[in-house]
C-alpha cells in the first residue's frame, strides 16, 4: 500500500510539475509574444484601420462642408440679395438627408441670419457671447474649422460644428456654411473601437485639450496636466514620432498618435498593458486548470489501474488458480488472525487436513488434465458442505485445509464425514474417473496449549494415522 501510494505521488507530482511549469513558460512566451506584436504589428495596423473608419465617418462631413460652400448655387444666392428663403432652406434640407446629417446651416455675413433646413432659426449679434464662434471664425486665415458647441436651437446638445467660409468670385468673405454631427454619434463610434479593437480613441487639439473622447475613457483636459503625457506631449505635437510607451498611476501604456491635417486634431489610440496582459492570465489560468484537470484524470486513471493489477497480484497470491481456494499462505494469514482472537470473540478452533487417496494413481493412469478436473471438483464439493465464513484453502497438491470457527467439535466431526462421504459418492467424479474417489482425514482442536505450529502437527499426525491405517477414513485427537 505504502509504495502504491510512493508511486502515485510521484507520478502526479511529475505530471503537476510539467503541468505548472509549462504553463507558467508558455504564459511567459505568450506575453512577451504578446507585447511584441501589439507594439510592432497590431496597434499600428489598428491605428490605420481606425483612421480610415475616422475618414469615412468624420472627414465625410468636412468634405460636405467643403462642397457646399464651393456650390455656385449658394455663392450666387448670397450675392443676389438672398431671394426666397425658401429656395435655400430646401437646399439645406436636402444636403442633411443626402448625406445623413444631423444639421446643415448657412450664416449670411450680409444679414447674420442663421439659416437652418427648418428655416431662419437665429439672427446672430457681435454682441451675444454664443454667436462669438462665428466672428472668431471670420477672423481666422484657415477656410475650415472643427468646433464643439452647444447650440440652444438644436435640444441643447452638444454638437461637433465644421465650419466653412463660403467666398464670393473675388475671394471676399460673404458667410459660413458647414453641418453639425452630433456627439453622440462620434462617442458612439469611439466606443466602438474600445469593444472592436480593446483601444482607447481619443482626439487633442493643438492646444493639448481632449475635445472628443468616449465616456469609457478615465482621462479629461489638457493632455498637459496628465501623468505621463505631460512628458511626451512636446513630442506628440512635433510628430516626431508616432509611437510612445509612459505610464502613470492607472497603469503602463503603448500609445501610437497620428495628426490628421484636415480635422487640425491629433488621433491618440492607447492601449493599457494590463488588459492585455488580463486576458493572458485568463487564458493562463484556463489552460492550468485544464492541466490540472488532466493530471487529476490521469492520476485517477493510474490509480485505477494499479488497483486492478494489485488486486489481481493479491488474489494470485492468496488464491490457488487451479481449485480457486486459498492457497496455503492465505490460510496461514487467516490462521494467525483466528489465533489472535481465541479466547477473546472466538471461542473453539478446529482445524480438518484432507489428503485425496492414491491420487498419484488417478495422474499416471489418466492424466494430469483429469487430474486437475477431479481437483477442482472436490474444491467445489468442499466449498458447497461449508459455510460462507469457513476457511478452506488448498493445502498443497492434493491436500486440502478447513478451519473452523466456533464450531463444536461434534459438529465438526459430523462436517468431516458429509464431507467423506459427498466425495466418495460423487456420481460426477465417479463418472470422469471411472471408478469412486476417497479421502483420508485428520481432525483436531486448538487447546489452550497449543499454538498454530502444535495445532497442525498433531492434526498432520492424524491424517497420516488414516493413510497408514488404511486410507478412506476419519482419525480425531
Amino acid at each position: 500500500m505504502r509504495l502504491k501510494i510512493k508511486v502515485v505521488a510521484i507520478i502526479s507530482s511529475l505530471l503537476l510539475s510539467v503541468s505548472i511549469v509549462g504553463s507558467v513558460f508558455n504564459y511567459v512566451v505568450d506575453l512577451k509574444t504578446a507585447q511584441d506584436q501589439l507594439q510592432h504589428t497590431s496597434l499600428p495596423l489598428s491605428v490605420d484601420n481606425i483612421y480610415t473608419e475616422i475618414q469615412q465617418r468624420m472627414i465625410e462631413p468636412l468634405l460636405v462642408s467643403s462642397l457646399m460652400a464651393n456650390d455656385t448655387f449658394m455663392r450666387d444666392w448670397l450675392i443676389n440679395g438672398e431671394n426666397d428663403e425658401t429656395t435655400i432652406v430646401r437646399y439645406l434640407n436636402e444636403i442633411q438627408k443626402k448625406y445623413d446629417i444631423f444639421t446643415t446651416f448657412l450664416v449670411s455675413d450680409m444679414t447674420k441670419n442663421y439659416y437652418h433646413p427648418k428655416g431662419i432659426i437665429d439672427v446672430i449679434h457681435e454682441s451675444n457671447s454664443a454667436d462669438n464662434w462665428y466672428f472668431n471664425f471670420q477672423k481666422q486665415s484657415e477656410p475650415y474649422e472643427v468646433n464643439l458647441d452647444y447650440n440652444a436651437n438644436l435640444s441643447d446638445a452638444l454638437i461637433m460644428f465644421i465650419n466653412y467660409k463660403v467666398m464670393n468670385y473675388n475671394h471676399e468673405f460673404i458667410g459660413a456654411t458647414g453641418v453639425g454631427v452630433r456627439l453622440f454619434n462620434i462617442e458612439e463610434m469611439l466606443n466602438s473601437f474600445k469593444d472592436k479593437y480593446k483601444y482607447d480613441v481619443y482626439f487633442v487639439d493643438k492646444k493639448g485639450e481632449i475635445t472628443l473622447f468616449s465616456k469609457q475613457l478615465n482621462k479629461r483636459g489638457n493632455i498637459a496636466n496628465i501623468e505621463g503625457l505631460k512628458a511626451i506631449q512636446a513630442d506628440i505635437f512635433a510628430n516626431k514620432i508616432n509611437q510612445y510607451e509612459y505610464q502613470n498611476k492607472d497603469g503602463e501604456y503603448l500609445l501610437n498618435t497620428k495628426y490628421i491635417d484636415k480635422l487640425k486634431l491629433h488621433l491618440l489610440v492607447e492601449i493599457n498593458k494590463k488588459e492585455y496582459r488580463d486576458d493572458l492570465k485568463k487564458t493562463f489560468y484556463t489552460n492550468l486548470i485544464a492541466s490540472l484537470a488532466i493530471t487529476l484524470l490521469i492520476t485517477i486513471i493510474i490509480i485505477y489501474t494499479i488497483n486492478i493489477y494489485q488486486n489481481q497480484l493479491i488474489q494470485l497470491a492468496s488464491e490457488d488458480t487451479l481449485t480457486g481456494l486459498a492457497n496455503r499462505r492465505k490460510f496461514n494469514e487467516y490462521f494467525e488472525r483466528a489465533l489472535k482472537l481465541y479466547h477473546k470473540s472466538v471461542k473453539s478452533v478446529t482445524l480438518i487436513l484432507i489428503d485425496i487417496d492414491d491420487f498419484k494413481q488417478v495422474n499416471d493412469t489418466l492424466g494430469h488434465l483429469m487430474g486437475d478436473k477431479a481437483l477442482v471438483r472436490i474444491a467445489q464439493i468442499l466449498k458447497s458442505k461449508l459455510r460462507t465464513t469457513d476457511m478452506v484453502a488448498r493445502w498443497g497438491g492434493e491436500e486440502f485445509a478447513i478451519l473452523l470457527l466456533d464450531v463444536p467439535k461434534t459438529d465438526a466431526i459430523n462436517i468431516a464425514y458429509t464431507i467423506h462421504a459427498s466425495i466418495k459418492e460423487d456420481k460426477e467424479l465417479c463418472e470422469f474417473l471411472n471408478k469412486p474417489i476417497t479421502i483420508s482425514l485428520g481432525l483436531g482442536e486448538l487447546t489452550n496449549a497449543e499454538s498454530q505450529d502444535g495445532l497442525v502437527y498433531k492434526v498432520d499426525k492424524a491424517l497420516y494415522s488414516a493413510k497408514n491405517e488404511g486410507k478412506d477414513q476419519l482419525v480425531i485427537v
